[in-house]
């Protein structure tokens, strides 16, 4: 694939080919200027490409260089948001926001405004919104930046913890120590495309040997980081020896607990040896003729009790705790860390599936998708107060144009027309409200074309609340009689038609707001002026939906017929689907 801003623009990318699989970290390299964000931003999801494609992207979260605070949320309430968004429900993204801010130290400030919070501890808001969803695919743009040190070891340690449970993370950071040693793949961005590049080697630390016990169904992960030597004996095959160094124990405990059926970690000890180079992904294979048995075969290459004076534990299958110079892991199926250094990881070959982690989540409802992000603008929208100025602007209408005892058709279709500019108002204000950090986050999380649908339904759901309560102040004060006050109008079809009339007024508003705005229209001042015009235009243009529903009204109000706009509805319907299909996909495309 490649990419470049603008039809004319100079390349940024180009001839970028890469397959990332699962189970693995990749880190990518290169001087400023070379697109290494710009290669985040197409794999999260946030862009699209110029030419070629993306394919097989699974669940993302991303996480951009600089996250604004500017955001009229406290961080866990920003942080239930974003759980929503990627699909969690309400009381477990409450719950695993509380558990991420106390992992990176930030419970204190839980219920803080997000504009009061220090730059690092936005920072630490910005990497929790992106674990919490255990995503398959992780994109860390230096999300390190800005944390304390314990934030960084908690963030290694998390993305250990990821990489175990099969997904895939890619980062980039100018640090070259940060997870040295441990990318399954490394990368240099030069000359607008890819190269391989080597990854600086890190001390893998001790050795360390892991005892678990499973049930008889119990089958060893593939594709365990590190690789270690594992070994079963033959007379308990319920009892499994793993043999590894301090930088992958973390993960491969965490692969133990958390594989289906789990594990029991009987003991983890330090050895004073090195680890032998022999490494087994799974079982160790059949030994040739005369090598004895697996087991014989594996003590030959493992350092035993015997010649490294390290104690044995008690057995595992009886009902003794045995007793380490680490302590034992607890039996649970939930993540244990270890008193290990910060993790490092290895990645596992493509083919062998992720262990066991997460329960996969069942697909969502199309409806769904799109509702925990609306739920989100609306939230924005009402916090940040910008909803403010388009419902006074709207009152002032209403209270200049409307008096007591008017015919109730030529009021209600007044009150329809006024809907129009607010409509448009609101449409802009929800697709623009977002600092372009958080924007990022959020397309990344729901997808571009569904953050901007949803930031459009946020907006005409706002414009038809104000609509309805324009419109029952309207039925309340006005005179439910014809123009002349010759002939009685019926309330109930004239509300019926004041309500219609409303609808399409706001539907035709805020398919104006969203042409008039981004991702068409960036820069301010033409889109102001376009809005203006395009106001203009669906008001008294001929053929205008929302100009044949208001002017039903107004004519059914000299002979006292009430005419219902089901045709301009449906027109008005039409034309708003097609506008919020069509920004929605430019919003793809150049986010």
């Amino acid at each position: 694939m490649g990419r470049r801003y603008g039809l004319r623009g100079p390349w940024v990318l180009r001839g970028v080919d890469l397959d990332l699989p699962p189970h693995t970290l990749v880190r990518v390299e290169g001087v400023n200027g070379t697109g290494k964000s710009t290669l985040l931003r197409l794999l999260a999801g946030v862009d699209a490409p110029t030419e070629g494609r993306i394919t097989g992207r699974p669940r993302t979260a991303y996480v951009p260089e600089r996250f604004p605070a500017a955001l009229p949320f406290t961080a866990f309430g920003y942080l239930v948001h974003m759980g929503r968004t990627h699909g969690l429900p309400s009381a477990e993204a409450a719950a695993r926001a509380l558990e991420w801010l106390e992992r990176f130290g930030a419970a204190g400030h839980a219920r803080t405004p997000m504009a009061e919070l220090s730059k690092g501890t936005s920072q630490k808001v910005a990497v929790a919104q992106a674990l919490l969803a255990r995503p398959e695919l992780l994109v860390l743009d230096e999300a390190w930046t800005g944390l304390d040190t314990g934030a960084r070891g908690e963030l290694d340690r998390a993305v250990a913890e990821r990489v175990a449970e099969g997904a895939t993370v890619v980062f980039v950071d100018h640090d070259p120590r940060r997870l040295a040693g441990s990318a399954g793949l490394a990368y240099r961005l030069e000359g607008l495309t890819l190269t391989p590049a080597g990854s600086a080697a890190a001390d893998p630390g001790p050795g360390v040997r892991i005892e678990a016990t499973g049930v008889a169904s119990a089958t060893v992960p593939g594709g365990l980081p590190g690789t270690p030597v594992v070994e079963r004996d033959p007379g308990n095959p319920r009892l499994l020896r793993l043999t590894t160094t301090a930088a992958y124990s973390d993960s491969v405990l965490h692969t133990l607990l958390t594989v289906r059926p789990p594990w029991h970690i009987t003991g983890v000890f330090v050895l004073p040896d090195p680890v032998p180079a022999v490494a087994a992904t799974g079982l160790l294979p059949e030994p040739a003729a005369g090598a004895g048995t697996r087991a014989e075969a594996a003590r030959a290459a493992v350092p035993t009790p015997e010649r490294t004076g390290v104690p044995v534990p008690a057995d595992p299958s009886s009902s003794a705790p045995s007793r380490a110079p680490v302590p034992a892991a607890p039996s649970s199926s939930a993540p244990s860390r270890a008193p290990a250094p910060v993790p490092s990881l290895a990645a596992a070959p493509a083919q062998v599936s992720p262990p066991g982690g997460a329960p996969e989540r069942a697909p969502r409802p199309a409806v769904r998708l799109v509702a925990a992000p609306t739920r989100y603008h609306v939230a924005l929208l009402a916090r940040s107060q910008r909803w403010l100025a388009p419902v006074l602007l709207y009152a002032a209408v209403l209270g200049v144009g409307l008096r007591p005892g008017q015919p109730v058709l030529d009021s209600l279709g007044y009150a329809a027309a006024a809907l129009v500019p607010v409509a448009a108002w609101l449409a802009r204000l929800c697709v623009t409200q977002e600092p372009p950090a958080a924007r990022t986050v959020t397309a990344s999380a729901a997808g571009p074309s569904r953050a901007h649908v949803a930031s459009l339904l946020a907006a005409l759901g706002s414009a038809l609340a104000l609509g309805v309560a324009g419109t029952g102040i309207t039925l309340l004060i006005s005179e439910p009689s014809s123009t002349g006050h010759t002939v009685d109008v019926p309330l109930p079809p004239a509300a019926l038609a004041g309500l219609l009339a409303t609808a399409c007024c706001a539907l035709l508003g805020t398919a104006v707001g969203a042409l008039c705005s981004r991702p068409v229209l960036r820069r301010r001042g033409w889109s102001l002026l376009v809005t203006l015009l395009g106001v203009l235009l669906a008001l008294v243009g001929r053929g205008s939906p929302a100009r044949e529903a208001v002017t039903g009204l107004v004519s059914g109000s000299a002979t006292g017929a009430v005419r219902v706009p089901l045709l301009p509805l449906g027109v008005a319907l039409a034309v708003a689907v097609t506008v919020a299909a069509l920004t929605s996909r430019i919003a793809s495309l150049r986010e």
